[in-house]
Formats: C-alpha cells, sequence, structure tokens
C-alpha cells in the first residue's frame, strides 16, 4: 500500500512550460556574471545587466536582440590580445550550439579602450527534441601570470619590431642621402658647370656654346632619371600609377614564374572601385611579404589569393597555401616574424583586423579586414 508521503511521486507529470524571457531576465538580472541566452535562430532571448555593463550600455538600457550585433559590440580576443579563429569565438560558439568549458579571454566593450581578463563558457541547450539554444557567460577574473607573461612577450615583440624598423629608416635614410649626393647633386653640379662654359662661350664660339648647351641637355636628362629612381624607392613595388587588381595580378604572375608554385588571384566583385591609397598599399604589402614566406618557408604546391569588397564597407583580403603549415603562437613570438608583426601593425593603423591561422601540415592562410573608411596615417 502507498504511503501518504509518497504518493507525488507517482503522480504524471505533463510536460514542462518554458519559462518566459521575463523571468529568465530576472533570474540572471541578480547575477554578478555576464549571462546571455542565445537561441538556436541566433536570437539573443537575455542578456543581463552585468554582460550589458561590459558591452558598454547602461542600467535599464537595451542591448543587442541578435548574436551578430553582439559580437558587433563586444569585442572577445585571446589573452594576447589577438583574435580568434573564425567559429571560435563564445557567442559564435553559442549561436552553433557548440560547448566550451571555462576559457581565459578578453572582452571589451567596442569603440573603449580598456579591456577586461575574463573567463568564458558556453552550455547548450537541449529541450529534448534536439539543440535549441546555448547559454554564455562572461566572469571577471583576475589576470593571470600566464596571461602577463603572454602581454609583455607580445610587447617585447613589438618593441623589437618598432627598433628594427627604425634601424631600417635609418639605413634607409642614409642610402638615399648616397643617392642623392652620387646620383643627382653630381648631375647637377655638372649641369652648372657646362651651363657656365656655354655663357662663357656665346659671344666668340656659338658652336662650342651649341655643344655644352647639348652636353647640358644630357645632364638634364640623367638627372630627372635619378629623381624616378630615388623616387620609385620610396613608392612600394608595383603599385606606382597603378591599381591595386592590375599590380596583384602581375606580382601574383611573376611569384609563379619565379618559385614554380601555382598562385590564382580573384578580385570580387569583378570591375571594383579602387580602395583608397593607403588601403591599397597595405594590402599590396601583405601580398608581398605574404608570397615572400611562403617562397621561403612553406615548401607549397598551390597558393590562393582572393580579394573581396563586402557589403559592410571593408576589404577583405586572404593570402592562402597548401603548404608545412604555421605553428601560429610560436610564429607570433619568433625573432624571425618581423613580417608577420609588421603586417599587423599595418593593418591595425588602418582600424582593420588581421588574422593568421595554420597548423603544421596544414598550410596556412593570412586574412586581413580593412574599413574603406580607414583614417590615413599608418606606418609606410
Amino acid at each position: 500500500m502507498t504511503q501518504q508521503g509518497d504518493r507525488s511521486e507517482h503522480v504524471p507529470r505533463g510536460p514542462a512550460t518554458p519559462l518566459p524571457a521575463t523571468a529568465l531576465a530576472a533570474a540572471f538580472g541578480v547575477l554578478p556574471v555576464g549571462v546571455a541566452v542565445i537561441a538556436s535562430d541566433g536570437r539573443v532571448l537575455v542578456m543581463n545587466e552585468a554582460l550589458g555593463a561590459m558591452c558598454g550600455l547602461g542600467p535599464g538600457e537595451s542591448g543587442p536582440t541578435r548574436a551578430g550585433e553582439l559580437i558587433e559590440i563586444l569585442d572577445i580576443r585571446a589573452v594576447d590580445g589577438t583574435a580568434l579563429p573564425d567559429g571560435q569565438s563564445p557567442i559564435e560558439i553559442a549561436s552553433a550550439g557548440g560547448r566550451l568549458e571555462e576559457a581565459p579571454m578578453i572582452a571589451r566593450a567596442v569603440g573603449s579602450a580598456e579591456a577586461m581578463p575574463v573567463a568564458c563558457a558556453v552550455t547548450p541547450i537541449d529541450d529534448g527534441d534536439g539543440w535549441a539554444g546555448a547559454v554564455m557567460t562572461v566572469r571577471e577574473r583576475q589576470a593571470t601570470t600566464a596571461d602577463r607573461a603572454d602581454l609583455e612577450e607580445s610587447q617585447a615583440a613589438l618593441q623589437v619590431l618598432v627598433a628594427d624598423r627604425e634601424r631600417v629608416q635609418s639605413e634607409e635614410r642614409r642610402r638615399i642621402a648616397r643617392d642623392l649626393h652620387d646620383d643627382l647633386q653630381q648631375s647637377l653640379a655638372a649641369l652648372n658647370m657646362r651651363l657656365g662654359m656655354a655663357e662663357d662661350a656665346l659671344e666668340h664660339d656659338p658652336e662650342e656654346a651649341r655643344q655644352w648647351l647639348e652636353e647640358s641637355q644630357r645632364d638634364v636628362i640623367e638627372a630627372a632619371g635619378a629623381t624616378r629612381r630615388i623616387i620609385d624607392d620610396l613608392r612600394p613595388q608595383g603599385l606606382y600609377h597603378r591599381a591595386l587588381v592590375s599590380a596583384l595580378h602581375d606580382l601574383v604572375h611573376g611569384f609563379t614564374e619565379r618559385t614554380g608554385v601555382a598562385c590564382d588571384f580573384a578580385a570580387l566583385p569583378a570591375g571594383m572601385p579602387e580602395p583608397p591609397e593607403e588601403v591599397a598599399d597595405c594590402i599590396y604589402r601583405i601580398a608581398q611579404e605574404s608570397l615572400t614566406n611562403i617562397a621561403k618557408h612553406a615548401e607549397a604546391t598551390s597558393v590562393h589569393m582572393r580579394l573581396e569588397r563586402t557589403a559592410a564597407g571593408a576589404m577583405h583580403f586572404t593570402v592562402a597555401d597548401d603548404g608545412r603549415g604555421l605553428d601560429v603562437p610560436t610564429a607570433r613570438y619568433s625573432p624571425r616574424s618581423y613580417g608577420l608583426l609588421g603586417m599587423s601593425e599595418r593593418v591595425r593603423a588602418l582600424n582593420g583586423e588581421m588574422r593568421v591561422t595554420g597548423s603544421p601540415g596544414q598550410g596556412t592562410t593570412v586574412e586581413a579586414d580593412i574599413p574603406l573608411g580607414a583614417a590615413a596615417g599608418g606606418p609606410a
């Protein structure tokens, strides 16, 4: 016989009624941890005030309604400040119904200079019929010794890059001074002397004066040629008076002829307008450095290069190879990685973002996103 106190165990239960979003928001609102509930269709069902504060929102201010909007206002990165690979952001993992054990990262509101150390986790939600969404938590944490070491290592690498850039610039200044002296100044000095000789001979021997003037004309041509050479040295090879797409086509063709490695290039949409000069310069230099690295180290058999103008008003540039692959964390801080650091600094100076992904045996991909409204004034 069933005891009175046990009767509740045998009462059939009906299907659970989902808690409304307002109830969930009230429950999560008191938590000091940032919480977002993201549905399988990408809607942000709940975002508590703690997460809103991390996004730079004030109390009661409405937050984003879509996961994509949340990504645009909350920048979550690896502890060393580099961008996470595509699909590895906690917000993207939550949108895809993935799982993430609590992992150290840094986060900041887009447009804010301050970044806070955080720990992020994602837990998928199964409503009985399959994946329905996920809960993402973002908890503030104390910066660890490893975080500080990563940041210090990154800063040290940047200091080496700056020092190396100063050395190169100093050498370039000395070389340009030599060129000005050896080529241009000597040509102008010879021109001045011959014009003087022509002036002296003009009254008593017009034929001699004519000869001096002819030689002076040759000096002018030599001086103009020296000036062009110096100007060309100060411009990135291949871009002077040329469109970016045309220059990239020639760069790819020359790379294949020189190395024998198949390399294709596509620009989308066809006939895209020329980007601003500083953006074109940056993209061309990334292409140069990437192809140089591939030729030296990758042992690749094929390379794919793409340039796209996005609907969001940015240039998306990709160089991917099928070579040995790059151990990205090691390469990022290698004393020999001035090229990677230089490319990254150029892109950041234009308010853009660069990502390098790869692994040993799986090839390497370099991607850069540069807004077309980027301010000028990046590194030369």
